[in-house]
């Protein structure tokens, strides 16, 4: 798409604020002016992108353009959704009004007069809250306080200062008491609290330093913006010199970065990570609400709420592994694709009605729902499983276009590569998309095309390491982040239940203890093995050290894995690959070493090991190389040498509802009470299931 096009006809945007609708002057190459009118409420921009473009598709023109996407329309597209996120940052907040006066304020622009050094802990107080400690920008440890207080999602409640206060100073004490460092810093030079959303900064701004002090010593504290955050963690990651950072979640931001400074670039008009969360509700297999709910969203007039005021955050994974067992339809994604387009205007928790976000629009969303889109719902499971295919399909079309669209508009010959995060970059379908996209580039547009990172914890729950960063970022190239948690809390137990329970100790001599992991995994029983190993994993992904591991060789054993888990039906169970098997897997090389990406599956390789391929055909793999992880990728090899494919199936170790465990304790009652789970290594001691 030449933007030397794009000159040639667009000449001048009219705002009127009144209603949010534009009028756009265009300029053919031949000097006819014509005005168009956009109603950005109830019109979504690829369609009236579409429809301006068709107008001069006839026309001669400086850049090719074909039947389904002349470089008209798609000019105009990228324009639209630039000139409508300048909108919507014009129309919000600029800056922080509430933080209390002691603190000091970083807006990311700021960002190169604070790339201090020294000792730094962050703290974040949102959902998934997190602490991280780091000294001259280099990571230390990584609290995340659902592991510690064994509550997924984790949100202290500040409302109650008391409890709010307690918490706290739990976590800060067993950051103190057990974090690994060479020397624990007898102070900190700098605090950090991130903001918990970017409508500037909440209690949390002002209690959290009075509570931190009761512990530590701080000599300054920062501020760092929710997205600034985001995006420091996830490109101080990268392997990229200079980069487009999209960051999106319950807002949409992108960033650019060249010779070290980080600017940003726009604030789209979009909250697509909130609405494909609450569309969960809609289908009980995801949601497991009840059928009274149900009766509601099939009996609804219209008015009130649709959705229910208890919204968990697990539901956005489970509607993308749903969304593989039924069709996207057109009568779902056309209503789908309005409501995605106007997910800015959707209510933030608790959820109100879906149809409060296009009042008064035409075609009229809400009526659309009540009168086409719930009575189809309703007819049949198979339905709503055809619904959670529409969902995916317009949520992945749409941030695919948005994020190619800023691609085009920074000059992907500008840029080192493309960085992914916020909680819709756990989306694994969607960066797939983006990153066949980009290696499709080889040869056709540029020789040496941008590459794809996604980090290990684009979530929340990477917001503490991100805080770190923007304040006092990384001196050498990218720190492995995957494994900074914890060690198991009552590790010192661990020798005495050994014994107790006449456990096995696997040591190294003429077979090395990954050998002979592989040679149990691989017996004539297939077993299931739970491995808790060494420090905890940073982020949403078990990566081999809190897992459930097992041969992917049946049906049956993604069966029992899904059993021993207590979970749904069309749960993916996700691989983990050694890199030398990659190309076997899929027909070539995708890494994807924390669980980002979902390429297709090779024929082959599905009807000899099935377990791991999910219901689309795709696998959502941790690839391992020996520089990730040279213990796992010793187990995958071993394993290979024995089945013929270096791969396991992985899942992480926790029961139902609970987050990834990190005792002793835990793990050995849930080999007790869980069907299906055979064995426990847990260092080196592998513990049986009682007979």
């Amino acid at each position: 798409m030449s933007w030397k096009c794009l000159a040639l006809f667009l000449v001048a945007w009219l705002r009127h604020a009144k209603g949010r609708s534009f009028e756009l002057s265009m300029l053919d190459v031949n000097g006819t002016r014509q005005l168009l009118k956009w109603n950005s409420n109830s019109e979504d921009i690829r369609s009236v992108a579409r429809k301006f473009g068709q107008l001069y598709q006839n026309e001669p023109s400086v850049c090719e353009a074909d039947e389904e996407s002349g470089c008209h329309w798609h000019a105009i597209e990228v324009y639209m959704r630039l000139l409508r996120g300048q909108d919507a940052a014009q129309r919000r907040t600029d800056g922080v009004k509430t933080q209390p006066s002691h603190l000091q304020s970083m807006s990311l622009q700021g960002m190169k007069q604070l790339e201090l050094q020294g000792a730094a802990i962050a703290l974040f107080s949102g959902h998934d809250a997190n602490i991280a400690v780091s000294v001259n920008g280099h990571v230390k440890c990584v609290l995340e306080l659902e592991r510690l207080f064994g509550i997924r999602y984790f949100l202290p409640n500040s409302k109650n200062k008391t409890s709010y206060t307690a918490d706290w100073l739990r976590a800060l004490s067993t950051v103190r008491d057990l974090c690994e460092c060479d020397e624990f810093p007898p102070r900190f030079q700098h605090g950090i609290v991130v903001a918990s959303a970017d409508t500037g900064f909440g209690e949390e701004a002002g209690l959290l330093p009075e509570i931190a002090k009761k512990i530590f010593s701080v000599d300054e504290w920062h501020m760092v913006k929710h997205a600034a955050a985001h995006a420091a963690m996830s490109y101080y990651s990268s392997p990229f010199r200079s980069a487009l950072v999209v960051v999106y979640d319950a807002n949409f931001e992108a960033f650019t970065v060249h010779n070290g400074q980080m600017k940003e670039l726009t604030k789209l008009d979009y909250n697509l990570g909130t609405l494909y969360l609450v569309l969960g509700a809609l289908m009980p297999e995801v949601s497991g609400l009840d059928d009274e709910y149900m009766d509601h969203v099939c009996n609804y007039p219209g008015e009130g709420n649709l959705f229910p005021s208890d919204i968990s955050l697990s539901w956005s994974g489970k509607l993308m592994g749903y969304s593989a067992s039924g069709s996207p339809k057109d009568t779902f994604r056309r209503a789908l694709r309005l409501a995605f387009e106007a997910s800015a205007l959707m209510p933030h928790f608790p959820a109100e009605s879906l149809f409060s976000m296009v009042p008064g629009g035409k075609p009229d969303l809400g009526r659309y729902f009540v009168e086409k889109v719930l009575p189809e719902l309703c007819t049949s499971v198979d339905s709503q499983r055809d619904f959670a295919a529409s969902i995916q399909v317009e949520f992945q079309d749409l941030a695919y276009d948005i994020i190619m669209a800023l691609l085009e508009h920074v000059g992907t010959d500008h840029i080192d590569g493309l960085v992914v995060t916020g909680g819709c970059a756990l989306n694994v379908l969607t960066n797939q998309l983006l990153h066949d996209s980009l290696a499709s580039k080889v040869d056709k547009v540029e020789p040496q095309p941008p590459g794809i990172h996604v980090p290990v914890a684009p979530n929340d729950c990477g917001l503490a390491v991100g805080g770190l960063w923007a304040v006092t970022p990384p001196l050498k190239s990218p720190q492995p982040l995957q494994y900074l948690g914890f060690r198991l809390w009552d590790a010192d137990v661990l020798e005495k239940l050994a014994h107790e329970r006449q456990a096995r100790r696997l040591v190294d001599g003429e077979t090395t203890v990954a050998e002979q992991l592989a040679e149990i995994l691989t017996g004539p029983t297939f077993p299931i093995v739970a491995v808790v190993r060494g420090r905890q994993e940073f982020g949403p992904r078990a990566l081999g050290h809190r897992s459930l591991l097992a041969v992917p060789n049946s049906n049956e054993m993604r069966e029992r894995m899904n059993r021993v888990k207590a979970r749904q039906w069309y749960r993916p169970v996700a691989p983990m690959i050694a890199d030398e098997d990659l190309e076997k897997v899929f027909g070539r090389v995708v890494k994807s070493p924390y669980m980002s990406m979902a390429p297709k599956v090779q024929d082959d390789v599905k009807e000899k090991f099935p377990a791991l391929v999910h219901l689309d055909g795709t696998a959502r793999h941790q690839s391992v190389g020996k520089e990730d992880e040279p213990w796992v990728h010793a187990l995958l090899l071993a394993v290979g040498r024995r089945t013929g494919l270096a791969a396991l199936i992985n899942t992480s170790f926790n029961t139902k509802g609970k987050p990834i465990t990190n005792s002793v304790v835990e793990s050995l009652e849930m080999l007790d009470n869980l069907p299906d789970l055979d064995y426990v290594l847990i260092e080196d001691w592998l513990f049986q299931k009682p007979k």
